[in-house]
């Protein structure tokens, strides 16, 4: 009876460490994720200030920066023709 005993515990505590390893990746998952988007956004925002910047320094009509064409769009403003967006610029 003792042995029985200690096999089910044997076999409960793996099916908690299973259960607490899925868990930690999938956290590990969703933060890594949720930070790849976020440095993403910096990334487009630094780029559009970039472009504003050399837009309006040169006097261009138009940039490309990492595969997206930038127009000058107003004082402080860039036109993203990729998005098809106005963005505005805070210096």
């Amino acid at each position: 009876m003792n042995k029985l005993r200690l096999k089910g515990f044997l076999l409960a505590e793996s099916m908690v460490a299973l259960v607490l390893a899925i868990m930690g990746i999938s956290v590990i998952a969703l933060i890594v994720g949720a930070s790849r988007a976020n440095e993403r956004q910096i990334e487009l925002k630094t780029d559009r200030a970039y472009a504003w910047h050399v837009l309006k320094e040169e006097d261009l009509s138009k940039i490309t920066v990492h595969d997206r064409v930038y127009q000058p769009a107003g004082a402080k403003s860039v036109y993203d023709t990729t998005d098809k967006k106005t963005y505005e610029v805070k210096e």
